[in-house]
């Protein structure tokens, strides 16, 4: 008969189930969060969720920000979950160009890739430092159909599906979609593909219509969508006349 655990084991299981319910609570509806916010949904008495958040906080899988201070997932999530897609090489690939791109926008900007049951997912992200922004979130999953970093790279998967959406992005190389997901937000993606010429994933920018509605502040970030996508595929040997051969 199986030995029953002793005290001190079932506070040490009992507080992995706690952390592991604080951590469920980041989702892509709600991908930041206030103390007060995830009291309410974890039932947690406020000094125990306090030592739960220092610990996690601590281990990188979280960060606070703001004031009032609010708390999403941390570095530690991200290589967490590209460990398990098996991405953690290809985001070290892709972080000169997504900082690149973030430091010259100063709008939030997002890497995502398909998964094989038709989804997408967002395998690293750099929110905005701004006041108005917008993000999606790190482990978000949604339908490749859904918004502009899903389309940029259905329209060169093999399959080939004709819509006029995808049409517009094989004709551009970009796709812009605007109040799509989120109303208010303008989002901008570019498709990145590997060395064998096939899509990889995409690069997409988030930003409000409010500073996205001036065409010069527009149009330019669509060239450094454009520019960060190429420089991604670069990184992972895809040059278009190499992937002619």
């Amino acid at each position: 008969m199986p030995k029953a655990p002793e005290n001190s084991e079932l506070k040490t299981i009992r507080s992995i189930e706690r952390a592991m319910d604080v951590l469920a609570c980041f989702d892509p509806q709600t991908p930041q969060q206030s103390v007060t916010e995830l009291q309410k949904r974890t039932e947690l008495s406020r000094p125990t969720l306090y030592r739960i958040l220092a610990t996690l906080q601590g281990k990188g899988v979280i960060r606070s920000f703001g004031n009032p201070q609010r708390f999403e997932l941390g570095h530690e999530a991200t290589r967490l979950a590209a460990n398990w897609i098996g991405q953690d090489d290809f985001i070290r690939a892709a972080g000169p160009a997504l900082r690149g791109l973030w430091e010259k926008t100063g709008e939030t900007v997002a890497l995502f890739v398909a998964t094989d049951d038709g989804m997408k997912i967002c395998i690293e992200e750099i929110r905005s430092q701004q006041p108005l922004t917008f993000t999606r979130g790190i482990g978000l999953r949604e339908d490749l159909e859904v918004g502009a970093s899903g389309k940029a790279i259905l329209a060169f998967m093999e399959d080939g599906k004709t819509d006029p959406d995808l049409d517009d992005v094989r004709r551009n190389g970009v796709r812009i979609s605007e109040g799509e997901v989120i109303d208010g937000a303008v989002a901008i993606a570019a498709p990145v593909f590997a060395r064998d010429g096939n899509v990889k994933a995409s690069v997409c920018l988030f930003g409000p219509e409010v500073r996205m509605a001036d065409q010069g502040r527009r149009s330019a970030s669509v060239e450094l969508v454009r520019a960060a996508s190429e420089e991604i595929s670069h990184a992972l040997g895809y040059f278009p006349a190499h992937a002619a051969e």
